[in-house]
């Protein structure tokens, strides 16, 4: 099992679209734990009620079901560099559960020149990972 970071941009994008399986038949196929925070579940959360693409109920919903197929911990805050200090907190749950990469389409962290963690597209993930 390897454990990764998807970031809560990836997420969202799949629980807008209302399908979730290009993800989660790549994470069970190729044994990846998806690893994330109540932080970045809450970003998950807010920003699809704000934006009204679901409602509460639907938002609810969705985050338990990313709870279940995660495995969700506490970080300490420790990096402090990210190009946007609001994601600092990806670059310590990723470093702190030995995440071997980060699924994020913020092009900021994608061309982040110190990142720690390698920071790859969505667009990557599928092509690395063929069913």
């Amino acid at each position: 099992m390897y454990n990764i970071l998807i970031d809560a941009n990836v997420w969202i994008k799949y629980a807008r679209a209302k399908n979730i399986a290009p993800l989660l038949d790549r994470l069970v196929a190729y044994h990846l734990l998806p690893i994330t925070n109540n932080y970045l579940l809450g970003e998950v959360f807010k920003v699809l009620v704000e934006n009204k693409w679901m409602d509460q109920y639907q938002s609810s919903n969705t985050i338990v079901f990313i709870r279940k197929v995660t495995y969700v911990v506490t970080e300490r805050a420790v990096y402090g560099i990210s190009p946007d200090p609001k994601d600092n907190y990806l670059f310590d749950l990723a470093i702190q559960n030995n995440c071997i990469f980060i699924i994020s389409d913020d092009s900021k962290l994608q061309h982040f020149k110190l990142k720690p963690i390698p920071v790859h597209s969505t667009s990557w993930f599928l092509k690395k990972f063929p069913l």
